[in-house]
Order: C-alpha cells, then structure tokens, then sequence
C-alpha cells in the first residue's frame, strides 16, 4: 500500500489502537507518524489503516 505524507492514518495494533495520526514519511515496511504532540512515530505498515486522503 501506498502511504503519502499529510494522509491521517489510524493505529490497528498496539497499546494506542484506535488514536489518529499524520503520515509523515513511508519508509518501505515501516511508516512514520506524527502525533498530535508533534513526537514522530515508527509504526509497522501492517498496523495502520489510512482513514483520509487529500487530493493533490
């Protein structure tokens, strides 16, 4: 699946499932996120679900 940075994605698995985040980079199996704090997160690709796409 492709990830574009600025689509929101939501965590499947893990302790923060169901918490919206902001694609930032796609890493090959991995994606980067970003939380609402601004912290950048790594996450397994497996584990999140894009809810919203922009148009570019």
């Amino acid at each position: 699946m492709e990830l574009r940075s600025g689509w929101q994605a939501r965590a499947l698995a893990g302790n923060d499932r169901g918490k919206t985040y902001v694609i930032k980079e796609d890493c090959g199996e991995y994606a980067f996120l970003i939380r609402e704090d601004g912290k950048v997160l790594r996450k397994n690709k497996k584990h999140i679900q894009v809810i919203k796409r922009t148009r570019q």
